[in-house]
């Protein structure tokens, strides 16, 4: 099973810059219970998880291999039936790792979380 060290600071209201992380990098601020990503796409960090700042969004997260699966989807868009997983509308970051651990690729899509490994990717 793979490990995963996140970044971290124990700074209240520190919130990492893009310098701090690089893409498929995530960090933890201890004192203000949040996790933060950056954005393939645009390059920004984003908080992904705790505190106040991402109540509105659902996250998923799968290994496959060296392969890191990121997903979320606005609570808005959840369904009033079947399976959150199916619907179409998560944004999904794959990342892809050699053995060393860095990052040899990292693309993104639309899709269902159910399809994430047969999406096409960009």
């Amino acid at each position: 099973m793979a490990t995963i060290i996140p970044k971290k600071s124990t700074v209240a209201g520190k919130v990492p810059t893009t310098s701090d992380l690089g893409l498929g990098e995530i960090c933890l601020n201890h004192a203000d219970h949040v996790l933060y990503s950056r954005h393939p796409g645009t390059g920004a960090v984003y908080a992904i998880g705790g505190g106040s700042a991402a109540v509105e969004r659902f996250w998923a997260f799968a290994l496959s291999g060296n392969t890191v699966y990121l997903a979320s989807i606005s609570v808005s868009d959840f369904p009033s039936s079947g399976s959150v997983y199916d619907v179409t509308l998560w944004d999904i970051t794959k990342t892809t790792t050699n053995d060393n651990g860095d990052v040899v690729s990292e693309s993104s899509a639309i899709g269902a979380w159910s399809n994430k490994q047969n999406l096409t990717y960009a």
